[in-house]
């Protein structure tokens, strides 16, 4: 916990496994952002907006407007209460604006945005 350096490889190699659990997500740039989300709400939140988009129409593969709306959704009976639902309810207001943030500041110090 004291030792940055372990910090940062332990930090790396989640993400790496958080890579893995979201290699269905074919374009690199939507899947980071599945990655960022999942890194602060943990993955099974994300899993079950994922089954959400999936069920409703969207595309599962895709965060803003698909994904990331029924992880909001998560918050009300009639969503963390559907059978594609494993892992209960979940208020995913912070962690979309993680989302956000994180990228927001990407593009600050690098000057490029992800699409």
């Amino acid at each position: 916990m004291f030792n940055p350096e372990k910090n940062i490889e332990a930090g790396v190699q989640y993400i790496k496994s958080l890579n893995l659990s979201f290699r269905k997500v074919e374009n690199k740039e939507e899947r980071i952002k599945f990655i960022l989300a999942a890194y602060n709400s943990g993955p099974a939140h994300v899993i079950d907006a994922m089954a959400l988009s999936q069920k409703h129409g969207k595309n599962p593969g895709i965060w803003f407007k698909n994904v990331e709306y029924y992880l909001l959704k998560k918050s009300e009976p009639e969503f963390y209460n559907d059978p594609v639902v494993k892992y209960g309810r979940f208020r995913g207001k912070e962690t979309v604006a993680y989302v956000i943030n994180t990228l927001d500041t990407y593009e600050r110090y690098t000057g490029r945005r992800l699409k």
